[in-house]
């Protein structure tokens, strides 16, 4: 008997016949049959969301967001200004600031996306980060007799648009897979080490690729090669075509030289900076290259 099940999620959900939640809540269907962890962790945390950890959420769910804070001055002053860090902060503190981490369930990203009616959104920062803000800030701030009261990201419908779009791809990319691999898993999958052993590949390779959080957790560090991606003029002249300057395409080159593909993290940092550079088009009013610099990502992962 030919895969129904499989094959009709898969139609349904290529053709946007159903949501991504839908169709994640289907796809446990076939999680269950395959009795495979790693493939209903995943379809579990996307539909219940996740927990605020760096193991399992992906690195697409990380979002680089431009901040806008507010200080409060003497006689009712108030002055807005955008998050700027000056040489003497690390990195380190500008990125965990500036990240925004995505952990809401993907039924809860899709109505978001939804409810935006225009292209960015603001949300308010938590009266904890504020507070931090407000101690790195403290001289420049303060000298002037001002506090820094509140702020808020900028996160680009687009960016959520990207995280429906990846998170589609991964499951569709992973059911078909699975679909060619076991042709009868619908009714007739077998349970045993060495199918448990395809599916975790089929899932490592699909979902998490190197960064898959099992592994990791059991210092595996096994990769799937060590080649440097090798951006020639033709891929250059691409990038420009979507709306990229030399700075930020020169920023990528640095990333895929620091970070080869294989290691750790690459696809952190990599998915990083598209974040940040969609943050960028987003602002200028650039929406129509997102989805093909989006695809042009995926390829180099």
């Amino acid at each position: 008997m030919n895969n129904i099940m499989i094959k009709e999620l898969i139609t349904d959900l290529a053709y946007d016949r159903i949501t991504l939640s839908q169709a994640l809540t289907r796809a446990k269907l076939i999680a269950a049959k395959t009795q495979n962890e790693i493939f209903a962790n995943w379809v579990s945390k996307e539909l219940n969301g996740y927990e605020n950890d760096n193991l399992y959420l992906p690195s697409y769910r990380k979002l680089w967001t431009e901040i806008t804070l507010v200080a409060n001055y003497p006689y009712g002053r108030e002055e807005e200004f955008p998050l700027v860090f000056s040489d003497k902060f690390d990195n380190d503190i500008s990125d965990q600031i500036h990240y925004l981490k995505i952990l809401q369930p993907i039924s809860i990203v899709e109505s978001n996306i939804q409810d935006m009616e225009e292209a960015k959104g603001y949300v308010n920062l938590p009266a904890g980060l504020v507070q931090l803000i407000s101690k790195l800030f403290k001289d420049s701030v303060g000298k002037r007799g001002g506090v820094i009261s509140s702020g808020n990201r900028v996160i680009g419908k687009a960016h959520l648009q990207n995280i429906i779009e990846l998170t589609k791809q991964k499951l569709l990319d992973t059911l078909i897979e699975l679909d060619t691999q076991f042709p009868k898993i619908d009714d007739a999958y077998a349970i045993s080490n060495e199918n448990n052993e395809k599916v975790n590949t089929i899932i490592n390779n699909n979902i998490y690729g190197n960064n898959n959080p099992f592994n990791l957790a059991l210092g595996d560090n096994t990769t799937q090669g060590d080649i440097n991606l090798s951006i020639g003029e033709s891929e250059k002249e691409k990038l420009k075509r979507l709306g990229l300057n030399d700075e930020s395409i020169k920023e990528l080159e640095v990333l895929d030289r620091e970070n080869p593909k294989g290691s750790e993290k690459r696809k952190e940092k990599v998915m990083g900076w598209l974040s940040k550079i969609t943050a960028s088009l987003v602002s200028k009013g650039i929406y129509d290259s997102i989805p093909a610099l989006t695809e042009f990502i995926g390829s180099i992962l």
